[in-house]
Order: C-alpha cells, then structure tokens, then sequence
C-alpha cells in the first residue's frame, strides 16, 4: 500500500498556537508571509487564550534552539497519533488545545487552506508509492502502513514513530522550491526506514560492534556536532543506525525516481558526518545482485566495513573519504574555545581595509549569536588583522576575509586553494581541482542541482568564494576563506557559511562543491 500524507489538523493546530503565541515571528516559524497573517487575522480575538500562553511558557524562546527543537519534536509526538483533538477525551493538559479549536473554529481555518496543504503534499506521492516494495526487497518484509504526519507552517523535526505496525513519519513540510522538495523527500524515506534498521541491528549488531572506531574518529573530527546530538553519536549503536538509516534512505530514493545527481549531493555532504557513508552504496547494490537480502548479507557487509579502515588508520580514511565542509572550522573553535578572525590590511584603498574589518567585526558578532541561541553560550572570538597574527593564531581555527589583494594570509594560500584568484586583465575566479581529493562541483537552481565539470569557467560578475581547507600549519584544525571579488562581494559571502567544502554565488549563480584532503 502506498504511504499516505496529510497535514495533520492536530498538528497545524499546534502550529496555529505556536505562531501565535511568538506573534507570527520565531525561528520555528516556516509558514509564508501571507499564510501567517491569515493566522493572526483569524485567530485575532483568541489571542490571549489560555492555549496560547501554554504553548508560550512551554516553548519558551530563552531557551537555546536545541532544547525547543527536541521539545516541539516530542510534544508533535503525541498529536499525531491522536484524532482530532475536540473529539479525543482524557486529553489532560491538551485539554487547552481542544477547547481554543472549539471557540475559535479551527476547522474553519484549516478547511479554507487544504488547497494550499494539497500544493505541498501531492508532489511527494509519486517518489514515495514505490517505497514498501523497495524495503521488502531490502530487508524481505515491510511494514503494515506507512503515513506522513506533517505540520504545513511549523519547523517539527523530522522524527519516526512506529506503531501497530504503522510507520509515521512526524515533521515539518514546507518548501517554496523543487530542490527543497526533493530533500522531504528523502527526510521522509529516512525515517520511515529507522524500523527497518533498528531490526536489523537488533539481530546483526553483534557483527559489526567492533568497528566502533568510525565513530570514534568522526567524534574526534566534529567534537562539538557529536557532543550535542547524543542521538545520533551517543553510542555506536545510535550511530549506525543513522549512518544504515541514511545510506539506505538515500539508496531507495534513487530507486524511486530522486535524481541521481541530488543524491550524490546530498551524500557528500552526508560522508562528513558519517563515516563510511558513499562506500555503503555498492554493497546495498550488490546485496540485490546477489538476490540476498541486507539480513543474508550482513557477514559481508561487516567483512567490506572492517577491510575499508582499522583502528591504525581511520583517520587517514576519514581524510581521503570525508569533505571538509564549511562548519568544521566553527565545531573545532567551539570545542577548543577559540576562534580567529582575520581582515586584511594590504587594500591600498585604505577604505578597503575599513570596511572588511567591519565586515569581520559584524560576522564575530553574528557567530556569537549563532552559538548562544545553538548552545547557550559562545566561546572566545577574536578579531585580528592579517599582520598581528602570532605563530599560535596560525596553528589555531582561522576565518579569513577578503581575497590576495586585501588579505595576505589569503594572498600565501591562494595559489594551492580549491577556488583560487587569477588574474587575466580582472580578478576572476577559476576551480582547481588537482589541489585536494574527490573535487565535486554542483550547481544549484530553483529547481535542479546538477554535476558539472569541474574545468569548465566559473562565469563573470559572480560575488566570490567561501571556502574551506585544513590548515596548512596544524591539519587537525581549519581555515574558512570568505572572498569576494571586492569588498562588497566579501561581505555578501559572509552569509553563506554551509554544509559544503565551497560556494560561489553571484546575483543569479549559485554554485557549491565538495573535496577531500587526505
């Protein structure tokens, strides 16, 4: 039977009182201008409803991000898997919830906007109707039903929860885009394939036990990611059922019509979280070659995983396999309480000089905020110019701003850096693959992300580069380049630190990669 996906009323009802009670403005907001003020026009007279200061005291925004993310996943938990509020009964606390739906009609307001929940939900049939089938040749048996439970406005986490032999995907669904999209659908196939994997460690996990120095060296890689999520890096079970989770996820949904080229983007990214994470891939295929299941090929999957690295040399491993990506350099910094800011001094305009170190100045104060609201505090961020830097700045966690003319630690790296400086009349931009490993280049629209030649130009007027690389003088830690073109450019890079090895973005290009640095 083929998955069903709703808007769940109980849901969207918590999001109604969500925005609500944060004025339609919070970072867990995700609904469209127009949608949100729909919600405080309807619901204007219920405002100051009992509902609406409980869903204020519990969620509240002084707590840091994580905490409420984990609490709004928990609490979608439980009215997914109800019936409609004002018709369930012991609801206890909830009991507010039911009561605000009743005297403002709730149902009113989410009929008026089923239209909007069908847009959303209809494009994600046609990828997910093939899953049951592909997870009985997988694993050799599926579950009973498999449902989409999912609030139209409201960030909820994307969580699983298995009942009765019912796979219920709970979580946000919203996108403005195709690409956006495409990954709720391969969200989706995650979590409706944690049951699968949970049974298949439950019988196999002895097999695979003694490979825990895979975790063991992504903890050492990204100390502070793995820290703060307990769930997915807490032991090594929880983290291979996320690194099989995923990997399969990702491998079903080539099965199922996701393009080829956004599911090598994605694992790439993925490969620097879990380690080994692209390698998985031929084994699932070869597992259906074979007419085995995952069940029957387990010894051989565990033999493949133990032959790929050893405890003597993972770390070599996860350096040749793994990109590095953006925010490695800011997990580092967090976990070793330090980071290095760095403008540059050498513009001859000296107005150049000025605005790159107010342009570092204003990226240190935003990071700050960034890891208080992640974390609840933030470690020491300092700002310096390119000639003041000691011998231990340079062994430390770096983020550069500006390119070879403005900055001179930019200028001594640029000629070996993935996205180098050239100059042909003009500053551009070119790739340079043969100075790092497994070079990847995708462009990004709207609508598609593609592979594209990692020779061919990268086109005129774009803004500039935000890049990454291991630092030249200590290779356990990082160095961030932001370049623009000029120093306008530069400060527009500063708001794209991502999950990427780089970035190019221009008013109507957008570019992003992944390498390797072994």
């Amino acid at each position: 039977m083929a998955p069903s996906i709703e808007i769940n009323p109980n849901l969207e009802l918590f999001a109604v009182l969500y925005i609500l009670a944060f004025n339609g403005s919070d970072y867990f907001i995700t609904a469209p201008k127009d949608y949100i003020n729909d919600v405080l026009t309807y619901f204007a007279p219920y405002r100051d409803d009992p509902a609406v200061e409980y869903i204020r005291e519990v969620f509240n925004s002084s707590l840091p991000l994580y905490a409420r993310d984990n609490k709004i996943a928990e609490f979608s938990s439980r009215l997914a898997l109800m019936g409609y509020l004002p018709n369930e009964t012991n609801l206890g606390e909830l009991e507010l919830l039911a009561n605000f739906a009743r005297k403002s009609d709730f149902m009113a307001f989410y009929s008026a906007h089923r239209s909007e929940y069908e847009e959303i939900t209809r494009p994600l049939v046609g990828y997910l109707e093939r899953a049951p089938e592909e997870y009985e040749r997988l694993f050799g048996h599926t579950y009973e039903s498999f449902k989409v439970e999912a609030s139209y406005s409201l960030h909820i986490h994307p969580h699983v929860v298995f009942e009765n032999g019912t796979v219920y995907y709970v979580g946000g669904l919203y996108y403005r885009n195709n690409v956006v999209m495409l990954s709720y659908v391969v969200a989706i196939l995650h979590e409706f394939t944690h049951p699968f994997v949970r049974e298949f460690l439950d019988r196999n996990f002895r097999t695979f036990e003694n490979m825990s120095y895979y975790l063991q060296e992504v903890r050492n890689e990204l100390p502070t990611t793995t820290t703060y999520d307990p769930a997915h890096y807490g032991s090594f079970y929880t983290y291979l059922n996320e690194l099989f989770t995923e990997s399969i996820a990702e491998y079903i949904a080539l099965r199922c019509g996701v393009p080829r080229d956004y599911v090598l983007f994605r694992a790439k990214a993925m490969s620097a979280m879990f380690l080994p994470f692209w390698n998985l891939f031929d084994e699932y295929r070869k597992a259906e070659e074979l007419n085995e299941t995952l069940y029957q090929y387990a010894p051989t999957l565990a033999r493949r995983m133990g032959g790929w690295a050893t405890p003597e040399n993972v770390s070599a491993f996860y350096r040749k396999v793994a990109p590095v990506v953006e925010p490695s350099v800011l997990d580092r910094a967090s976990y070793l309480g330090k980071l290095v800011i760095v403008y540059g001094t050498q513009n001859p305009d000296e107005s150049g000089n000025e605005y790159d170190r107010e342009t570092a100045y204003s990226l240190a104060d935003r990071l700050r905020e960034t890891y208080m609201r992640l974390y609840g505090g933030a470690h020491s961020i300092v700002v310096k110019a390119d000639g003041n830097l000691t011998d231990g700045d340079l062994r430390g966690n770096l983020i550069l701003i500006g390119g070879p003319v403005a900055n001179a630690i930019t200028a001594r790296l640029n000629e070996n850096l993935p996205v180098r400086f050239a100059f042909n009349g003009s500053w551009v931009l070119e790739r340079n693959p043969n100075a790092v490993e497994n070079f990847t280049a995708f462009r990004v629209t709207e609508n598609n992300i593609s592979v594209i030649p990692p020779n061919s130009s990268v086109p005129l007027g774009v803004f500039g580069v935000i890049e990454t690389i291991r630092n030249p003088w200590n290779s356990k830690e990082y160095v961030l380049i932001i370049a623009g073109l000029d120093r306008y450019g530069t400060r527009e890079m500063t708001k794209w630190i991502q999950w990427q090895s780089y970035m190019i973005r221009g008013e109507t290009y957008w570019e992003v990669g992944f390498y390797s640095m072994g």
